[in-house]
């Protein structure tokens, strides 16, 4: 053989190097690595999308905090123990915290009536955070007379804001030192602080419960199957601490 024919069959042969199997072993790595690359940025997304929801719901829930904390705590029990009153107590806290106190209005006066409570919507499928609010306008008829008629100023009304939607397990715990104490039938002036919490959730989040049995009794059962699914992974938890205003 000459060289010039051995040169073109060495050329043939380095052409043809690639057998169909190599090229589908090639094919499925590439394959496999974009599978990995593309799993990798779907989790990146969700991490951000799940950042963006906490900041959102830690935003949303830290201004009403410091909102119930601002009203509650001007409350001037020492002038009169009803001045705020806890419902609905449950051990050693209550899920719902009323006062009279000044606050900013367009009324004639300074001084309103405000509360908050949660509430379930059916639609939803979760709680939502209320306030009872009655400016000094409304509040006057009932302070005026000899014997306050605090009932009326704490009543709840068909009417009451929706100051924060997700909302639930808030709790009010009163304390005379370092300690909360259960809250007492009767209101008392020797409470120094009031302590708040709740837990919060983001939209987006609770979105996805209303394709789900969900209802009232679920958000108070963290053994359930729904919740563990549902909330748990999403939930946050508020608390703050606000002294009294006579004992400030």
């Amino acid at each position: 053989m000459s060289f010039e024919k051995a040169l073109k069959t060495s050329c043939r042969r380095a052409v043809g190097a690639f057998t169909i199997a190599e090229l589908l072993v090639a094919i499925a790595l590439t394959l496999v690595i974009v599978a990995i690359l593309f799993r990798v940025f779907a989790a990146t997304a969700r991490q951000w999308q799940t950042s963006d929801q906490r900041i959102d719901t830690f935003r949303d829930a830290r201004a009403v905090l410091q909102l119930m904390a601002r009203e509650l705590g001007r409350a001037d029990i020492s002038g009169n123990p009803e001045m705020i009153a806890l419902f609905n107590q449950q051990g050693n806290y209550a899920s719902e915290a009323y006062t009279v106190a000044p606050i900013p209005n367009s009324g004639k006066s300074d001084l309103c009536a405000v509360g908050y409570y949660t509430e379930f919507d059916s639609t939803t499928k979760a709680f939502s955070l209320k306030r009872v609010f009655k400016d000094s306008d409304a509040a006057f008829p009932a302070l005026a007379g000899a014997a306050p008629n605090f009932t009326s100023l704490y009543a709840k009304t068909p009417n009451d804001e929706t100051v924060a939607a997700y909302v639930w397990d808030l709790e009010f715990r009163p304390g005379l030192l370092a300690d909360p104490v259960a809250p007492t039938a009767n209101p008392t002036a020797n409470w120094k602080w009031l302590e708040i919490r709740f837990k919060s959730m983001s939209p987006a989040a609770a979105r996805k419960i209303r394709n789900f049995g969900v209802t009232a009794n679920t958000w108070s059962d963290p053994t359930s199957a729904l919740y563990k699914n549902l909330i748990l992974p999403y939930e946050q938890q508020f608390v703050t601490r606000v002294v009294l205003r006579q004992n400030q």
